[in-house]
């Protein structure tokens, strides 16, 4: 409703519904980045004219915050493949040959993790391109003038809200020229991935094995 100020959640929602940065958002609202941040964190309140702009986007979220459609789901998923446990040093000390198989072991676990926060990002980016697709497509007609609050239907609010679209297209068709490329990324990171993963869990074995053996 005009005149709600939106703090952490809906702000925050607005934002990864229609795939936008700190930076789009603001640009629309007319605010800083800065203060964006604030918003979100709920340090701030909105500006009357930054709030009814917030409100007006609000009213676009699906139900039960808005009156608009769901966003298509992602095509990638964010997930990254579970840690491989370390086994714990044999009583005794172990032989020549465990050690080389233990640091291998951990040298693996490793670049795993760093694989993952790779790929979690460069999943995250292709999720956030896909969203942009279908916001831009919706977002022209969604925010078409219509009988309401003055201000919203007003030729500068207008001239202010094509000038963002126009921004947020110019973006978009920026990233679909890097989304090939991102894609066959991803792909290769999952294959190492799954190799790294498949190779500690092998190293495991044959440690758990050596391990019996020494008993």
């Amino acid at each position: 409703m005009p005149g709600a100020t939106y703090s952490t959640t809906l702000a925050a929602d607005v934002r990864a519904h229609f795939g936008l940065t700190q930076a789009e958002l603001a640009a629309y609202l007319g605010v800083s980045p800065g203060q964006v941040a604030h918003l979100e964190a709920g340090r701030r309140q909105a500006a009357v004219y930054p709030n009814l702009r917030l409100t007006r986007l609000a009213q676009l979220l699906p139900p039960p915050e808005g009156t608009g459609a769901v966003a298509p789901a992602s095509s990638v998923a964010l997930r990254v493949a579970p840690a491989v446990q370390l086994l714990l040093e044999p009583a005794g000390g172990p032989a020549l040959l465990a050690v080389a198989l233990r640091r291998r072991q951990r040298q693996c676990i490793t670049q795993m993790t760093l694989l993952g926060h790779a790929i979690q990002g460069l999943q995250q980016r292709i999720g956030r391109h896909e969203r942009r697709r279908w916001a831009t497509a919706v977002l022209a007609t969604l925010l078409a003038p219509e009988p309401g609050t003055p201000f919203l239907v007003s030729p500068a609010e207008q001239l202010h809200i094509q000038k963002w679209l126009a921004t947020l297209e110019a973006v978009r068709l920026k990233e679909a020229g890097l989304y090939p490329g991102w894609a066959t990324t991803l792909t290769l990171q999952l294959v190492r991935r799954a190799a790294l993963e498949a190779e500690a869990t092998t190293l495991a074995g044959v440690l758990s094995i050596q391990t019996v053996a020494q008993t």
